[in-house]
């Protein structure tokens, strides 16, 4: 198990890490040897404890419509899914309570540009970093949709090498910065641009459509 990262926002009963990793403390319980989070707030890992505590933004659920940044984790049949990101918007968090799927034959096909930016191989890839817009909350995941030219691919890692790719405008493909490797993504308009990226999504989770 990966070790907690700090100022994470967590919900109750969020897996923290193992009791082998860090000694639990204040707010959190522990059971069949895993440390879980007891309340909403922010982890903290001091002097190999891990506790959590309390958030100082005002906290609201990622809902319907709005714009999220996550990580494709893993690819089944037609599914991708997501680990959402907590995006905090001025003085108020918005809290992923739970992972996204998007189903790619909803985005795939000849006629899928790939958004601005050219003709699309596969959507994403596990490991990319995507923009999504959130098509409906269910109770144990989001749907997730790709529409407009700002979603898609903000971040890859090459397939071949694990080299970063950049963007390549004339080509339309993303091209590895090591091993020169290519490939066809829905790339965001926004693709290597972080700073772009966290100003719209703070303006697009406060104005949700």
């Amino acid at each position: 198990m990966m070790e907690p990262k700090k100022g994470k926002f967590v919900t109750p009963g969020e897996v923290l890490c193992t009791e082998e990793e860090f000694l639990p403390t204040r707010s959190v319980f522990t059971e069949n040897g895993n440390v879980y989070s007891a309340m909403c707030g922010n982890v903290e890992t001091r002097d190999g404890k891990v506790l959590v505590s309390n958030s100082k933004a005002e906290v609201d659920k990622i809902g319907r419509g709005m714009l999220v940044l996550g990580e494709v984790v893993s690819e089944v049949g037609k599914v991708l899914f997501v680990k959402v990101d907590d995006v905090k918007a001025g003085s108020k968090l918005y809290a992923a309570l739970s992972d996204g799927k998007i189903i790619t034959s909803s985005h795939s096909g000849p006629r899928d540009r790939g958004g601005p930016h050219g003709p699309v191989g596969k959507i994403c890839k596990e490991g990319d970093v995507i923009l999504a817009k959130v098509d409906e909350v269910g109770d144990d995941i989001y749907t997730l949709g790709l529409y407009g030219p700002e979603t898609g691919v903000v971040y890859a890692r090459c397939s071949e090498c694990g080299g970063d790719m950049r963007y390549d405008g004339a080509e339309r493909v993303l091209v590895c910065t090591k091993c020169k490797h290519k490939e066809h993504s829905r790339v965001s308009a926004l693709y290597g641009k972080p700073n772009e990226i966290k100003s719209l999504l703070a303006k697009a989770l406060t104005q949700p459509q």
